[in-house]
C-alpha cells in the first residue's frame, strides 16, 4: 500500500474467506491515487465472483479515466451486463497527496467520513446518488473537498456501521466517534482500533473499510 494508507477486510460470519465487499488503491500519474470501496448485494462466492468482475473494471477505468463519476458512468453499463451486480454500491475517489485534494462519486454508497487534527468531522455526502445499473445513463455527480494536513478519510462497507434494530445513522456516528477519538494514531494502528471497537460482535455482513491520513 502506498504511504498514508491502511486497509481491512473481514468476510460474513461462517463465509470461506470471501464476500462481496471490496477497497482498492491504485496508483496513478503524478503521485495521485485512485481509491474504491465497494459492495455487492449477497455474501459468499457468488457475491465474490460478481465483486472481482466489478473491482477489474473499476481498476481499469481510474487508469484511464481521472474522473470519478465517468468511472462510476461506466461501471453503470458494465454492472447492467452482469447477473447479480444491478444496486451494489461504490465510492470512487482520487487522492492528490500533493494538494490534498479528494475528487469523490458515489453510486448509492454510505457516506466517506474526514476528521481533521482538532477532532472536526465531516460527512461526503455532496457527491452522492442512486447504486449501480438502477437507471439507465445516469448523469452522476462529482464534488471535490481538500483534505487538511493530518485530516484522516474513512471509507468503509456498510457492514461497519450497520447494526440490527439500529438507525445507520447511530452506526455512522458510532464510526465518526472512534475516529475522532484515536486519529493521533498511525493508519495501521487507527485500523486495528476501529475494528475492534465497532466488529466486537462477529459482523452479519462483509465489511472492508479504507484508511487515509494526509501527512501534515
Amino acid at each position: 500500500l502506498p504511504e498514508g494508507f491502511a486497509v481491512h477486510y473481514e468476510p460474513a460470519t461462517g463465509t470461506l474467506e470471501v464476500g462481496g465487499d471490496w477497497y482498492d488503491v491504485i496508483d496513478l500519474p503524478e503521485g495521485r491515487h485512485g481509491v474504491v470501496v465497494g459492495d455487492v448485494v449477497g455474501t459468499g462466492v457468488s457475491a465474490a465472483a460478481v465483486m472481482g468482475q466489478l473491482r477489474s473494471a473499476g481498476r481499469a477505468l481510474l487508469l484511464e479515466s481521472r474522473s470519478p463519476a465517468h468511472v462510476l458512468t461506466a461501471l453503470d453499463r458494465f454492472a447492467a451486463l452482469i447477473p447479480g451486480a444491478a444496486v451494489s454500491t461504490v465510492f470512487c475517489a482520487i487522492v492528490d497527496p500533493a494538494t490534498g485534494t479528494l475528487r469523490y462519486s458515489s453510486a448509492g454508497h454510505v457516506p466517506g467520513i474526514v476528521v481533521d487534527g482538532d477532532g472536526g468531522s465531516r460527512l461526503l455526502d455532496e457527491a452522492g446518488s442512486l447504486p449501480l445499473a438502477v437507471v439507465p445513463e445516469l448523469d452522476r455527480p462529482e464534488a471535490e473537498v481538500v483534505l487538511p494536513p493530518g485530516s484522516t478519510l474513512l471509507l468503509y462497507t456498510d457492514g461497519l456501521v450497520e447494526r440490527r434494530d439500529e438507525a445507520l445513522d447511530e452506526g455512522t456516528a458510532r464510526a465518526v466517534d472512534a475516529l475522532v477519538a484515536d486519529r493521533t494514531l498511525p493508519p495501521a494502528e487507527l485500523a486495528e482500533v476501529l475494528r475492534s471497537k465497532l466488529l466486537e460482535d462477529s459482523p452479519d455482513d462483509d465489511v472492508a473499510f479504507l484508511l487515509y491520513r494526509r501527512a501534515d
